[in-house]
């Protein structure tokens, strides 16, 4: 990357204070409303992040090679037309609280609700019963066969309004964020602590620039708080810190705390062939069945924050796990508004109905309110109130009759999948493993057929090797002793 000059100040946004010193930033001081946008990196889906990176995403790796492999997916193996776009454009957990802040980077509206608009009682005996039936997606049946395109008008809790930041509390305090994102308040102390960290005692050496960040730069800060530990030296001084990055080395992770919130009745263990070279002593590809599809292609619906939370804050992605520590700090220290908007961050849920069936990591999953709806007026409003007429339910998008079937997986059974070791996952096919292997330069036999277990550990190991390996299955399952092998069968 070239250097460049600093952003322009008359452009709308938001204005930033930056000392830098020797073409790096030392810190930048902020306000509250900067801080809001940092901390809502916390709550976007993987998916979210590897759209928005777009082209630049390649360097996240497997991530972007199975987002990439859900887009070639042929729509025949996929549960219903909906589930791709829930992969492709994961819905945001606290996507109406981030619609309200000055800079939002998720790129939807919060979810709309649309209903086959028919406001007649003989419409209530038709098929549909006295419930009332709502759609996330425009244009999608109803039990009645009845296009469902009219926008329901959603009345907002007054719970949920007012004015101040969104999550960090409208005070006049102002913030410091490091070069590798720590958050903190502005101090004296902190600041003169920071210098000598770095070596800087001659106040010369500092140069003060005001600059504005719009949606583009906090988009380009998004990627390097992935991606480098210099992100802000990155994103705004236009300076390659590849001498300052450092190599991850994928380890072993231990089995931190599942979330006590999520159920567990119906976790059960998975298994994975894997194609194994002898003479490599490294695994080739997998063969995996729609269970163990599912739960990798559910990656993609996981929140930033709820990664961090279940790696245990050493995840190894960039400087994400300081911005996670930033949130706690700033939630002891009375910053940030209420308990609730502490939990949005540290331990955010999945959206509503993005769960999986073998949700093997345990992340709560959002749900919607129970709505009730009116059509007296001629219009569905749509309300939490128990005084209206219906009760209001609101499709699962990922179930072909729409009925609710919690945690119900994307993928269509019984299929068998091809996993390459950049997790790139398409239909199993006899003459690509043949020409993969030659690709490979690997002689048919020198393959051997290894069955292997996925519970918890290796299921946090997967999640964490597609964060920062290009090797992820060999990187999980290479770790012990050789798994014993299978007769090959025709």
């Amino acid at each position: 990357m070239e250097g460049g000059p600093l952003i322009p100040v008359d452009r709308k946004g938001i204005s930033l204070k930056v000392l830098k010193a020797k073409d790096r930033v030392i810190f930048a001081e902020a306000d509250y409303e900067f801080v809001d946008i940092l901390l809502s990196f916390l709550t976007l889906p993987i998916g979210t992040v590897v759209r928005l990176v777009g082209p630049d995403s390649t360097s996240i790796g497997p991530l972007t090679s199975m987002y990439n492999s859900v887009s070639s997916l042929e729509s025949g193996h996929l549960q219903t037309d909906y589930c791709k776009e829930m992969l492709l454009n994961p819905r945001n957990a606290s996507e109406t609280e981030c619609s309200k802040l000055k800079i939002n980077v998720y790129p939807q509206e919060p979810a709309k609700l649309y209903t086959c608009g028919c406001f007649d009682f003989e419409w209530s005996e038709s098929g549909c019963g006295t419930d009332r039936w709502f759609s996330t997606f425009k244009d999608r049946e109803c039990p009645s066969e009845c296009r469902m395109s009219a926008l329901a008008k959603v009345e907002e809790d007054k719970a949920i309004k007012g004015g101040g930041g969104v999550f960090v509390k409208d005070v006049a305090a102002r913030f410091m964020i490091t070069d590798d994102l720590h958050v903190m308040a502005a101090s004296t102390a902190a600041c003169i602590l920071l210098f000598q960290m770095l070596g800087i005692n001659d106040g010369n050496e500092i140069e003060e620039s005001h600059l504005v960040f719009d949606t583009q730069e906090v988009i380009r800060l998004l990627k390097f708080a992935l991606l480098s530990k210099s992100p802000l030296t990155e994103a705004i001084l236009y300076v390659h810190c590849s001498s300052k990055k450092e190599s991850v080395k994928f380890q072993l992770k231990g089995t931190p705390q599942p979330d006590k919130n999520a159920s567990a009745s119906n976790i059960k263990n998975m298994t994975l062939k894997l194609l194994v070279s002898k003479s490599k002593k490294t695994v080739l590809y997998a063969e995996a069945e729609v269970d163990v599809v599912d739960f990798l292609f559910s990656f993609l619906t996981y929140p930033l924050g709820s990664i961090i939370r279940l790696l245990g804050k050493k995840s190894g992605f960039g400087c994400v796990d300081n911005l996670y520590k930033s949130a706690e700090d700033l939630s002891t220290g009375g910053y940030l508004k209420s308990q609730e908007c502490t939990k949005m961050l540290v331990c955010p849920k999945l959206a509503p109905f993005h769960n999986v069936e073998n949700q093997l990591l345990q992340i709560e999953e959002a749900s919607y309110p129970m709505y009730v709806s009116d059509s007296s007026q001629g219009l569905w409003v749509v309300t939490r109130s128990p005084e209206m007429n219906f009760f209001a339910a609101v499709m699962d998008p990922k179930s072909p009759t729409g009925v609710v079937d919690a945690g119900k997986g994307y993928m269509k059974g019984p299929a068998t999948f091809m996993i390459l070791n950049d997790l790139t996952v398409s239909p199993l096919s006899p003459v690509k493993s043949v020409a993969l292997l030659n690709q490979m330069n690997v002689p048919i036999n020198d393959v051997v057929e290894c069955v292997v277990t996925i519970g918890h550990d290796e299921a946090l190991n997967l999640l964490n090797a597609s964060l920062i390996s290009k090797t992820v299955l060999s990187d999980v399952f290479n770790q012990e002793e050789p798994y014993p092998e299978v007769m090959l069968k025709v």
